[in-house]
C-alpha cells in the first residue's frame, strides 16, 4: 500500500519547483503514466524523486533510454535519488544477462541493448516498473523497438517525452499500447482520446509555468566516446608525456596547451572518421528546437568545429565567428531575430561572448567547455537579456573519462558552476588555467 506522505517526506522533494512537485506526485500515484512536459522542464528530476519515494514498493525498476543519455540518467539519479542502488546494463551478452538478474533497484539500459536482450529476459524476469525515456522511440507500433518494449513483463509503466506525438495520433496509440494496452484504440475521436487518457497524461509548457521557473535552466549531458573516437583520443593521450620531454618554462606550458587543445577537439569529433558522440545527441536537440518553434545557439571554442557542424546540419543556420566583418555579423544577428529566420546560430565562444543580444534563442548549447567560466557566463547572457519572455535552457556537453571531465571538475571545485548560471550569482574572474590546473588535467 502506498503511503501518501512518502513523497512529501522524500529528502529532496522540497527542493523541487511547484510544477515539478506536481509532476513527481503524478508519477508517484500511477501505474501507467505519460509525463510529456516540454523539453527543459526537468522530466528526469521529477521521475527520479518519484522513484526515490517508491523505493519500498518498486524493488526492481528497468529504465530504458537512448544510449547517449544513459550516463546522464546515472548522474541525475545520483543527485536526486541518493538512496537507490543504480547500475547500467553493459558488457557482453553474458554479462548483461547476469546483470538483469541481480537484485538491484534500478537498472539502466538502452533501446539498442533491449532489442538485443529481449528474447532472453522476456519470459523469465518481471519488473515492478519499466520507464521509457524519450518514449516517442516506440511511436511505430510495428517496429522491433516497440515490440521489444511491450514484451517486458512489468507491473507498472511510465513514459517520458517532450514530443509524444510527432507524426499522427498513431504515435500516441503506440505509446499507450505500452503504457496501458487497453486504454486507447484506433478510431477514437480527439475528445475521446483526451478524456480517456486524461488521468494518465500530464503536459506543461514553459509558458504555462513561467512564473515558477528561474530565468535559466542548466542541464549537463554526460557522454561516452564511441570506439573509433576513443581510439584516436587514447592515441594522442598516450603520447602526451613524450611530447613534453625536455621542455621547460613557457615552452612547456605552450606545449601542454597544444596537447590539451588537440584532445578537446577530438572530444568534439574524430577527424579521421567523422564520428562524434556529441553530434548524435545534438541532432535530437535540434529536432526538439525545430518542433517547438524555438531557436538555438551553439557555442564552441573552435571555428573548425563550427564549420564541421555546419557541413552536417540540415536545419537552417548560420556561422558566427571573429573572422567576419562587423557589418556581416550584425546582418547575421538581424536575420536570427526575425521570424522565421535561421533556427540555429553556430557561434565562436570568444566572438559571441560579448556584443550580442539574442533573446530570441530558447536554447543555448555549450558544445565544448571553455576553461574560463566567466567567458561561458557572458556567452549564455547573450540570450538572457531584457525583454526575454521565456526561460532559457542551457545545455552543457561533458565527455566522460576525458580532459573535458577533468576541466569540468576543476571549474566546479573553483566556482560551483551550476550556481554561476543562476541570474544573480557572481561571475568568476579567472582568466586562464594555471600551470597546476594544466598538470592536473593532463595527469602530469
Amino acid at each position: 500500500m502506498i503511503v501518501t506522505d512518502t513523497l512529501q517526506e522524500t529528502p529532496l522533494f522540497e527542493r523541487l519547483r511547484p510544477y515539478q512537485r506536481e509532476g513527481a506526485s503524478f508519477l508517484f500515484h500511477r501505474k501507467s503514466a505519460l509525463l510529456a512536459d516540454e523539453m527543459g522542464l526537468g522530466k528526469t528530476v521529477q521521475a527520479a524523486v518519484a522513484l526515490e519515494a517508491l523505493k519500498g514498493i518498486n524493488r526492481r525498476v528497468l529504465l530504458v533510454a537512448p544510449a547517449p543519455l544513459c550516463l546522464n540518467w546515472m548522474s541525475e539519479l545520483e543527485k536526486w535519488a541518493r538512496s537507490l542502488v543504480v547500475r547500467r546494463v553493459s558488457g557482453s551478452a553474458q554479462d548483461r544477462q547476469v546483470t538483469y538478474r541481480l537484485p538491484i533497484q534500478v537498472l539502466i539500459t538502452s533501446y539498442e541493448q533491449l532489442r538485443a536482450d529481449i528474447d532472453s529476459i522476456a519470459s523469465s524476469i518481471e519488473f515492478d516498473l519499466v520507464i521509457l525515456d524519450e518514449v516517442q522511440r516506440i511511436k511505430n507500433i510495428d517496429s522491433t523497438t516497440s515490440l521489444a518494449c511491450r514484451r517486458i513483463r512489468r507491473k507498472s509503466s511510465w513514459g517520458l517525452s517532450g514530443t509524444p506525438l510527432e507524426n499522427s495520433v498513431d504515435d500516441l496509440l503506440s505509446i499507450f499500447r505500452f503504457l496501458a494496452p487497453q486504454l486507447l484504440r484506433p478510431g477514437m475521436s480527439r475528445s475521446e482520446i483526451h478524456a480517456t487518457m486524461q488521468d494518465h497524461f500530464l503536459r506543461r509548457t514553459k509558458a504555462q509555468v513561467l512564473s515558477e521557473l528561474p530565468p535559466i535552466i542548466v542541464r549537463d549531458i554526460r557522454l561516452e566516446l564511441g570506439p573509433h573516437q576513443r581510439q584516436v583520443y587514447e592515441s594522442v593521450w598516450s603520447k602526451r608525456l613524450s611530447s613534453l620531454d625536455s621542455q621547460h618554462g613557457s615552452t612547456r606550458i605552450a606545449s601542454m596547451l597544444a596537447v590539451l587543445t588537440r584532445l578537446k577537439q577530438i572530444c568534439n569529433f574524430d577527424p579521421t572518421t567523422g564520428d562524434s558522440a556529441k553530434w548524435d545527441v545534438l541532432q535530437g536537440l535540434f529536432e526538439s528546437i525545430e518542433k517547438s518553434g524555438g531557436k538555438g545557439l551553439v557555442f564552441s571554442q573552435y571555428v573548425e568545429t563550427l564549420q564541421w557542424l555546419s557541413q552536417r546540419l540540415t536545419i537552417t543556420h548560420e556561422v558566427y565567428h571573429g573572422g567576419l566583418s562587423d557589418e556581416h555579423r550584425e546582418q547575421m544577428t538581424d536575420r536570427f531575430r526575425e521570424r522565421p529566420g535561421p533556427r540555429v546560430m553556430l557561434v565562436s565562444l570568444k566572438a559571441g561572448g560579448v556584443g550580442l543580444n539574442l533573446q530570441e534563442a530558447s536554447t543555448v548549447i555549450l558544445f565544448d567547455r571553455w576553461w574560463n567560466p566567466a567567458v561561458e557566463h557572458q556567452a549564455v547572457q547573450r540570450a538572457h537579456r531584457f525583454g526575454k519572455q521565456t526561460p532559457l535552457q542551457v545545455i552543457r556537453f561533458v565527455v566522460e573519462d576525458t580532459v573535458e571531465e577533468r576541466i569540468t571538475d576543476i571549474l566546479e571545485n573553483k566556482a560551483a558552476l551550476f550556481d554561476e548560471y543562476i541570474e544573480d550569482a557572481p561571475v568568476i574572474a579567472a582568466e586562464k588555467l594555471s600551470d597546476q590546473d594544466l598538470r592536473r588535467i593532463l595527469d602530469l
